[in-house]
């Protein structure tokens, strides 16, 4: 039973992993030139259109990768939240929760770098794994916490 809870720094982890993802895919678009990135409209379907035109389709292809990689995290960052709030609420076990959130963060580490990585659709259920090992680390914590709350 380990008696210090760190699962809150877990959010501010899991953040900063997401950002990650962000930065490859606008390094990758920017071709290492500022002149390329246009930050006052990033999300421009022309600006897309013209990175897609002087890239090889494989680049473009990462990039895409790797923008779906930040944007999965994004979408999943609330029930991450909502997670590690129930879970302390409920005072659930500490080492339970370290040891729960620390296998959270690796298996999105693994789900981001499978995700930028696996360009063959074959190959890609192993991101589906990884990912749904990762959601169900959060659904645990959540059910844990009914379960004292339902007492």
């Amino acid at each position: 039973m380990a008696s210090t809870n760190y699962s809150v720094y877990s959010i501010p982890i899991y953040y900063i992993m997401n950002l990650i993802p962000h930065t490859y895919s606008t390094t990758i678009f920017a071709g290492g030139s500022v002149k390329n990135w246009d930050n006052a409209n990033p999300k421009s379907a022309a600006v897309r259109e013209k990175f897609q035109k002087r890239v090889s389709a494989a680049t473009y292809l990462r990039w895409e990768r790797a923008r779906a990689a930040h944007n999965n995290g994004i979408e999943n960052f609330p029930l991450l939240i909502a997670a590690v709030i129930l879970g302390n609420l409920a005072k659930l076990d500490a080492g339970m929760m370290n040891w729960t959130f620390g296998t959270f963060l690796l298996f999105r580490a693994m789900f981001i770098a499978a995700y930028i990585e696996i360009s063959d659709r074959r190959l890609s259920v192993i991101r589906t794994l990884v990912f749904s090992i990762s959601v169900l680390q959060c659904l645990w914590i959540i059910f844990k916490a009914g379960n004292v709350y339902a007492r």
